[in-house]
């Protein structure tokens, strides 16, 4: 599903307006009759419903709502900032509204007010919208922590909730609250999928308003993209019958080690489920001994990297040269043989390399600074970090990773010049142009060797396709869809 950045939607409204042929008041009709069509599956007739309104067209699709809610529910308006509306095609449905007998009065959160507020059934969200960015004013800030102090009242937010950026993901954590139900109008906005942000638009409820996408896209080309199964399926390349195991790529895994077996153990056996052909793996003698016997499909090369000369390091380049595609790291600790290794991959052409755990541990360690190396890198380089593996990397904090994750990925991968994929809940596949924002997996993969299971199975694709991005978004979602089911 694409997702549209909200710097395009006052475009994509003039274009709908002067192209399309869609007035600016009917959107607003279309997303009342959307916010209208949820409150009737949540809030039984005749109850007390109350709606707060800013100035922009935000509050313009609130007051169309009240418009439309009043002669089947108690409604009341509040004008949060005391500014009515801006807009023309606002102030014709606050007018509409007053001439039909509703009540608007001005916030101010005293004590009757915050009773009144307290004694409704459902609050309706319409004070920005996709047009909040950065810190809420003071007055917003009150109201959304009486949001929050209302746990039995069913909260719905027009388009975005109070607080959220919708083109980020971050959140005003002082003037947050947790909606029971974003109506989302038009388009879907990347910053409602990821995280933190995901965490307080609650159940998403997505309405085109009538806003046709084809239309759409012949004029604006977003970079964004929500990975459900429909896309991923639809990177998945065919398999032709008249094939053999050249066909589907030839993956060189470096992977595990004595203090992590098990890490080796579950990246190969995903690769080896992944469809590729043909898979070598690397690692010392005792693991090379141990997974012969449980995994027989792999070719085995004993080699104890971590203890690498010059000659055997010049042999991992050989086979490299040989592969479909290279995987360094999972279980792998960050010693001065795995920097060797990585480091003469980064500066050799060749099939992408994945660097997962260890290896994306040791490009800054004390052993030197790799990252210049992925920048200038002779092969597509893709990194599989976790919030605290990328935090390290970066140099800092990791609540700075977790809460501005859209942003620092799509930075990081632009100024490398790699695909970055950073792990966790609804994880980010980016090259720093398109970026892509999963819906699959939940906590049942919040365990020790879900990564190494990605990273196998990742690596396995990617061996076999020409689209190492479009092959890793592929991955994320499928082994997240496999974590669900099981």
């Amino acid at each position: 599903m694409l997702l549209f950045d909200p710097s395009l939607i006052s475009r994509i409204d003039n274009f709908a307006k002067d192209s399309l042929g869609i007035p600016t008041r009917t959107l607003m009709l279309r997303a009342a009759e959307a916010v209208v069509g949820t409150v009737n599956s949540l809030v039984q007739k005749g109850n007390r419903i109350c709606i707060f309104a800013g100035k922009g067209n935000n509050g313009g699709d609130g007051y169309a709502a009240a418009l439309l809610l009043m002669n089947d529910y108690d409604v009341k308006v509040y004008d949060v900032f005391g500014a009515g509306q801006r807009s023309d095609e606002g102030r014709y449905y606050l007018d509409s509204f007053l001439s039909s007998g509703g009540i608007v009065d001005t916030l101010k959160l005293d004590k009757k007010t915050r009773a009144d507020i307290e004694s409704a059934s459902c609050i309706i969200d319409a004070v920005f919208g996709t047009g909040f960015t950065g810190k809420l004013p003071e007055e917003a800030v009150e109201l959304a922590k009486l949001f929050s102090s209302l746990t039995d009242v069913i909260s719905i937010a027009i388009d975005v909730p109070l607080g959220v950026n919708a083109s980020d993901g971050t959140v005003d954590k002082s003037a947050c609250y947790r909606a029971t139900t974003t109506v989302v109008l038009g388009f879907l906005k990347p910053g409602l999928v990821s995280y933190p942000a995901r965490e307080y638009v609650g159940k998403l409820i997505y309405d085109n308003i009538g806003l046709h996408c084809d239309a759409v896209l012949s004029e604006f080309k977003p970079n964004d993209y929500y990975i459900d199964y429909e896309l991923a399926s639809s990177f998945i390349p065919s398999r032709t019958q008249n094939s053999n195991k050249g066909t589907f790529g030839k993956l060189l895994m470096i992977t595990g080690s004595k203090e992590y077996p098990g890490a080796g153990h579950l990246s190969l056996e995903a690769a080896l489920r992944s469809g590729v052909g043909y898979v070598t793996y690397l690692g010392e003698e005792a693991m090379c001994n141990s997974l012969v016997g449980k995994l027989p499909e792999a070719i085995y090369k004993p080699c104890d990297i971590h203890n690498i000369d010059s000659d055997t390091l010049n042999e991992v380049v050989t086979l490299s040269s040989k592969s479909s595609a290279i995987l360094v790291g999972s279980g792998s600790p960050p010693t001065d043989g795995l920097f060797a290794v990585v480091e003469r991959l980064l500066s050799e052409s060749g099939a992408p390399l994945i660097l997962d755990a260890g290896a994306i541990n040791v490009l800054k360690s004390a052993n030197g600074y790799l990252i210049p190396a992925i920048k200038n890198a002779r092969r597509k380089v893709i990194i599989t970090p976790h919030p605290l593996e990328f935090s390290r990397l970066l140099g800092i904090p990791l609540d700075a990773v977790t809460e501005h994750r859209l942003t620092i990925a799509k930075a990081f991968a632009r100024e490398n010049n790699c695909i970055l994929v950073l792990k966790g809940a609804a994880t980010i596949v980016t090259d720093g142009v398109k970026t892509y924002i999963n819906s699959s997996g939940s906590s049942a993969l919040a365990k020790a060797g879900s990564g190494d299971v990605l990273a196998g199975f990742l690596a396995g694709v990617i061996s076999y396709t020409d689209d190492p991005l479009n092959a890793s978004a592929l991955s994320v979602y499928f082994h997240g869809l496999a974590g669900d089911t099981l």
